[in-house]
């Protein structure tokens, strides 16, 4: 936040009095310079007895000087973030920490609703997930132990093929061999007995690999359901988790509390708010403008001054930060949003405000006071103070008016003496002694 005091050589009623007693020496009688502290005049002391009755005027040197168009309007300060903090559940209040005007950061917490009830179905969800994490890791050994089963009967029935193979070749040449008379028919019998408990095996071994087969996509389905009840159990923890956590009201941004409305002990309600959450260090300032005017400001560029009746004297400097794109129908007018650094805390939310924004600026322009200004028949003027002391009105083209100050396009040049008290009872056409005022000199 930026701000200038506001100062002057002397105040408004210092300088109306001023003014007045000027002007009343000008008919009572003449007036020695020490009557007029604070100010300086052109003509020295030792000035001649005819120069001291003279009517003595304030007059200022014209100067060069930088002068803004400005546009002036009122708005409202805000803070730069607001929020009502609701409970997200609701019970009894049993803790809050924070009063109004305390200072927060993020996830700080505010306040605490009972939750033994919470913490009950917490520690419950936690133990489910124990049991299901247990169920998946037995159901994933037998899955394992399914696959190694497998893997057994396939090597017993690659064995009993083998065996069942050959005894089938024993069979074949031992019938051959009968034929022929070569061997018994008890010799034939026994090869035939031992095919046939080969083949046996051998289809005892196929299948003993389907009922393998069969165990691990049985157990493999369970393993799924298994590894869905865990997952089951898991977000029920963690839904049991978010609800216990959601006892703990919380601060959702940097901020100062504004307002609290209960105290422990009291029931909270999730449509009530607890809290009332503003970010000060930073405030935004709302104004309006008609349609024209509007359109002139560039958001991220036009600079603008706030002032609020608490602090008359200080200035608050910022810029434009957005224009927004709406207007309203009725009053065709439209809004602007200004941001000042609120270190202090000075600016509250609520306040209202005076803004007076800088549109284009002209350089090393020929400035004068405001008040210096007369205006008849719509054309403007100033009485202007010659090297010869002569008061004489001088016809100016006004450019840029602020507040206090105006641009002179044509009329006048730095250092001219003008007028700028009273001039419109200035007698033009006559000599005059000009004081200076003390700023001036």
């Amino acid at each position: 936040m930026s701000y200038t005091n506001s100062k002057a050589s002397l105040s408004e009623r210092s300088k109306s009095r001023l003014v007045t007693a000027l002007l009343a020496s000008a008919f009572v009688l003449p007036l020695p310079d020490c009557l007029f502290p604070g100010v300086s005049g052109i003509t020295p002391a030792s000035a001649q007895t005819d120069d001291s009755k003279l009517q003595p005027v304030i007059v200022e040197k014209v100067v060069s000087s930088d002068i803004s168009q400005q546009l002036r309007t009122s708005g409202e300060i805000l803070s730069y973030q607001g929020a009502d903090i609701h409970p997200k559940i609701g019970g009894e209040i049993i803790k809050v920490n924070v009063r109004e005007s305390s200072v927060v950061k993020a996830g700080d917490v505010l306040a605490e609703i009972d939750h033994r009830i919470l913490d009950a179905q917490l520690e419950q969800a936690q133990a489910a997930v124990t049991v299901a994490r247990a169920s998946v890791e037995v159901q994933e050994v037998l899955v394992k132990t399914s696959e190694s089963a497998l893997v057994s009967a396939k090597a017993q029935a690659a064995a009993a093929k083998a065996k069942a193979v050959n005894m089938a070749a024993t069979k074949k040449r031992y019938e051959e061999l009968f034929r022929e008379g070569a061997v018994s028919e008890q010799q034939l019998d026994d090869v035939r007995t031992q095919y046939d408990a080969a083949d046996a095996q051998n289809v005892s071994a196929e299948t003993s690999i389907r009922q393998a087969e069969d165990s691990i996509r049985s157990n493999q389905v369970t393993l799924k359901v298994r590894k869905a009840q865990l997952a089951q159990a898991e977000s029920n923890l963690h839904a049991a988790e978010v609800q216990r956590e959601n006892a703990f009201v919380k601060a959702p941004f940097d901020g100062r509390i504004t307002m609290r409305a209960l105290d422990a002990g009291a029931m909270a309600n999730p449509a009530q708010p607890i809290f009332r959450l503003e970010q000060m260090d930073r405030v935004k300032v709302i104004g309006s403008l008609v349609e024209k005017d509007l359109m002139q400001l560039q958001a991220g560029k036009t600079e603008a001054s706030v002032r609020v009746d608490t602090f008359a004297d200080r200035e608050f400097k910022g810029t434009v930060t957005s224009v927004y794109p709406a207007i309203t129908s009725k009053t065709r007018t439209g809004q602007f949003e200004v941001v000042l650094e609120n270190p202090e805390i000075v600016l509250r939310s609520g306040m209202y405000a005076t803004i007076i924004l800088s549109l284009q600026t002209e350089k090393n322009a020929v400035v004068v006071p405001k008040d210096a200004l007369l205006t008849h028949n719509g054309q403007a003027s100033v009485i202007h103070v010659t090297s010869e002391g002569m008061a004489v009105r001088k016809p100016v083209r006004v450019g840029i008016v602020q507040e206090t100050r105006a641009q002179i396009i044509e009329g006048l040049r730095p250092g001219d003496l003008i007028i700028t008290q009273g001039a419109e009872l200035v007698k033009t056409g006559i000599r005059v002694k000009p004081v200076l005022m003390e700023g001036d000199k």
